[in-house]
């Protein structure tokens, strides 16, 4: 994975220093969080930390108290979400980005319409909503809302993507080709910036991680380094999650077979009967030979007779075991 210095030389798309109170309650108090071409950005916090508020601030969907962007080399007070937009920009927000009364196909010639690059990318469905064509936005369920939605920010090919909360609502597998398709789009120059809280999954998507936490936000560094930070492992993950979670995570660079195949968890190893073979079996094997001699030479100090009890003997070695 490239170091942090081995950055290009600015971020495409940049929200500095914002503040934002709702009503009393401060939830943001000078917030950064920044979007490098060919990297992806993961912005952690808890709930109701701030992370949507950032990034609706950010696009100017929401007023903010102070705050400033820079978008593309160019700094403004004001943002503008729909300029960004027709600049390269995509948001996927959380939901309500597909028009609810409008049918899929029609949302993809829209789409085709207005970006070029979309309309050499249409026949790739790497969401599979093709089965889903003919029916509207509002007759599907919540997992297939996010994969249209999804789909339709990937078709775009953008510069610059930010998806908020974008694994919300999806199958496991689903969840694993998000991942994915985030890292291609990376991989061919997009800047990515996206939010979650499903940890090893973003992890192994992730270039940096950004933690927003007590209003303000602090960059955390590479993932590894990230899992290594006692304040972020103790007021985020927690350290029975942290050890679970660490165990099976694998950075994005390492081992592309493990990241993209089959199950993902603790329990999902290619190595789980190996782990188990080693972890649980052998020490019973060595219990039960252990009692198994203790045993056979209490019996022949005392002079017992084994033979006629080496089938009880075997039973309660493994048992005891």
């Amino acid at each position: 994975m490239s170091t942090i210095s081995s950055r290009v030389a600015e971020p495409i798309f940049a929200a500095e220093g914002f503040a934002k109170r709702f009503g009393a309650a401060e939830v943001l108090r000078a917030a950064l969080v920044q979007a490098w071409p060919g990297r992806v950005t993961l912005l952690l916090g808890r709930n109701g930390s701030g992370k949507s508020t950032l990034l609706r601030c950010a696009l100017g969907l929401l007023g903010a108290e102070t705050g400033a962007v820079r978008w593309r080399g160019r700094a403004t007070l004001r943002p503008r979400v729909a300029r960004m937009a027709r600049e390269g920009l995509c948001f996927v927000p959380d939901a309500g980005l597909a028009v609810p009364r409008r049918r899929i196909r029609a949302h993809l010639a829209m789409l085709a319409a207005a970006f070029p690059e979309a309309r050499r990318l249409t026949d790739l469905d790497p969401f599979d909503v093709s089965p889903l064509l003919e029916r509207r936005v509002r007759e599907l369920s919540g997992g297939e809302r996010r994969r249209v939605e999804l789909t339709l920010g990937l078709l775009r090919n953008p510069r610059c993507l930010i998806a908020d909360e974008p694994l919300t609502g999806l199958a496991p597998a689903d969840q694993q080709r998000t991942v994915r398709a985030l890292r291609d789009a990376a991989g061919r120059g997009a800047a990515v910036l996206i939010t979650g809280h499903e940890v090893e999954l973003l992890m192994q998507a992730a270039d940096e991680v950004v933690w927003i936490t007590a209003g303000g936000t602090r960059v955390m560094g590479t993932p590894e380094q990230t899992w290594r930070h006692p304040e972020f492992v103790r007021d985020y993950l927690g350290p029975r999650a942290r050890t679970g979670l660490r165990r099976a995570w694998k950075p994005h660079h390492e081992d592309p077979d493990r990241r993209w195949g089959g199950d993902v968890g603790p329990g999902a190893s290619p190595t789980r009967w190996p782990s188990r073979l080693r972890r649980i079996w052998l020490p019973m094997a060595g219990a039960a030979a252990g009692i198994w001699i203790t045993v056979r030479l209490a019996m022949a100090a005392f002079g017992a007779e084994t033979g006629t009890l080496t089938v009880p003997v075997v039973g309660a070695c493994a048992l005891l075991s």
